[in-house]
């Protein structure tokens, strides 16, 4: 008599999920790292060196979009988890090369527009990655600190959606905005990291 396996509870997935992330809990804190030191720069010199934080800003889609793309091939991943990190990483990816290509054939002021749209969207996804993530991890440790970055991050997002046409206030909302969202990230490294032990 043939007996049917259940498959794993959602439970299970979960445990599964957030021993993946601990796994790879240094990803999170070198991400959280890179956004601090990008954050205090974008708050230090707004003006005067725009150029070069439009190049730090790019440099930066593109090193978390790498950082994204190593997460989702952590094995204990759900199918829905990993899809959406390669989709965020994939499109910070994308973002960042096509924002180094406007620095080439648009002038600055235009191109610093095109970046604001391109960390906006990005921040979006990433925000949205965070938040499901620790919707997910139910019962573990560094949930409710995930979830809270999500939705600080997604905000972060359509505050520079909403105000690409001020250079000055974009430096300064990225700058905090990506302290922030550092200290969460260095944050939750620990904390998966202590749940994943």
């Amino acid at each position: 008599m043939s007996t049917v396996q259940a498959g794993p509870s959602d439970d299970q997935l979960a445990a599964g999920t957030m021993a993946a992330i601990g796994r790879n809990w240094w990803l999170l804190l070198v991400m959280g790292l890179v956004s601090i030191i990008v954050g205090i720069f974008c708050v230090a010199q707004p003006v005067d060196t725009f150029a070069t934080l439009a190049w730090l800003f790019a440099i930066w889609l593109v090193v978390s979009g790498i950082f994204e793309l190593v997460r989702g091939f952590s094995s204990g991943l759900s199918g829905g988890m990993r899809a959406l990190l390669f989709i965020t990483g994939a499109l910070s990816l994308v973002l960042g090369a096509v924002a180094f290509r406007s620095f080439w054939t648009t002038d600055g002021l235009l191109a610093g527009y095109i970046l604001a749209i391109f960390i906006g969207v990005s921040f979006l996804f990433r925000g949205f990655t965070v938040l499901f993530i620790g919707i997910d991890s139910k019962g573990q440790s560094g949930r409710g600190w995930n979830i809270f970055a999500g939705i600080v991050i997604i905000i972060g997002g359509m505050i520079i959606l909403s105000t690409p046409e001020s250079v000055l206030a974009l430096t300064w909302v990225v700058g905090i905005w990506l302290i922030v969202m550092g200290v969460f990230e260095i944050i939750s490294s620990f904390m998966v990291k202590k749940a994943a032990a």
